[in-house]
């Protein structure tokens, strides 16, 4: 993302900064009233005032800053909180219309749902500012941890200069940073599908993604492989449903498409179990191997060789933009590539 991790701050850390701030203002107004008084009497009315007001000033723009985003992360958080009620209440309702529910059971879901349904409400702000345009709502997007009354966690952070990103991990170290996404054809390395979001575990990026496939292609893959933060077995039946074969990563694997480590796996787990016996098979590991000419070698074409190394843009929904535009221009090399071919090396000289 355009923005650093140091300009980031948690909830905790907000409230801290802020009664440290408020007293320091309060402790700068004294001193100033009394300076001015001392001033007044030797100097005479208006004459050679301390220097406090830049220092006054400093403190202030700082504390409104903190303040500001302050309240927008608890706006953020109460809205999310919110969304986790309303999503409690429908499945509570749900309950209530099994037949195979008991009538003392109704009741209590029903009321249950009546309360979230209450606070819900209570919690959300009918004059938040709407989602901009062209969201992708069907993304998955990162909410600040929140404590059942909808406050946030002290750990909950948010960022001054780019409050859509959010702290990830990459490469043994955090960095502040938007999730980009892509799905390759395997043929031509060409990108059929790109998305952004700010939520770090790529898992429910897998179904989105793939929806978008079918609808720029007009067409469902034969198969789709995916590296092991995608596997879920929410994710391998929902690929199956659209008619795909999927072939997702259930731990580490070498080039060779091998699984170089696998995890512990838990007696009842049968798509997992299923999906490693597939991945160890003949027809799996050749398939899966093929990721390392597909899909990985694009993002290397994409920050090796033409250098994007991060977004230039800040905001989700303009981050998204600049993503697509990118993966526009790969497109264009790549077509350009594979229709009219590269020029003789003589012509570069």
């Amino acid at each position: 993302a355009n923005a650093s991790k140091h300009k980031a701050m948690s909830h905790e850390r907000m409230l801290k900064d802020e009664a440290r701030l408020k007293a320091e203002i309060e402790a700068l107004l004294a001193r100033a009233a009394n300076a001015d008084a001392a001033e007044d009497a030797q100097y005479g009315v208006g004459q050679e005032p301390e220097d406090v007001p830049a220092e006054l000033q400093r403190r202030e723009d700082r504390l409104a800053k903190i303040r500001a985003a302050r309240e927008a992360l608890e706006q953020e958080a109460a809205a999310a909180r919110a969304a986790e009620l309303i999503a409690m209440a429908d499945d509570l309702r749900a309950k209530v219309a099994d037949p195979t529910t008991s009538p003392r059971d109704q009741a209590a879901f029903t009321t249950r749902a009546a309360q979230h349904d209450q606070h819900a409400a209570e919690l959300d702000d009918d004059d938040r500012d709407p989602p901009p345009p062209g969201s992708d709502d069907d993304l998955p997007r990162h909410t600040p941890p929140t404590d059942p009354d909808g406050t946030p966690k002290p750990t909950a952070q948010r960022n001054f200069t780019d409050p859509d990103s959010r702290i990830m991990l990459r490469d043994g170290g955090f960095l502040q940073a938007y999730n980009a996404q892509i799905a390759v054809d395997e043929d031509h390395q060409i990108i059929v599908a790109a998305a952004v979001g700010n939520q770090a575990p790529d898992a429910e990026y897998f179904e989105p993604m793939l929806e978008r496939i079918v609808d720029n292609c007009d067409a469902v893959p034969t198969c789709i492989t995916a590296d092991a933060g995608y596997f879920s077995a929410d994710n391998v039946h929902a690929a199956e449903h659209m008619g795909t074969e999927p072939f997702i990563a259930v731990g580490r694997h070498r080039r060779d498409g091998t699984p170089d480590t696998l995890p512990i796996f838990k007696s009842g787990s049968e798509e997992l179990v299923r999906m490693r016996a597939t991945l160890l098979s003949p027809r799996g590991r050749a398939i899966y191997a093929r990721r390392k000419s597909t899909v990985e070698p694009v993002f290397g074409q994409i920050r090796a060789a033409r250098g994007f190394h991060h977004f230039s843009f800040r905001c989700l929904f303009k981050t998204r933009c600049e993503w697509l535009f990118v993966c526009l221009t790969h497109n264009l090399l790549k077509l350009y590539r594979a229709t009219v071919g590269a020029p003789p090396l003589a012509a570069l000289a």
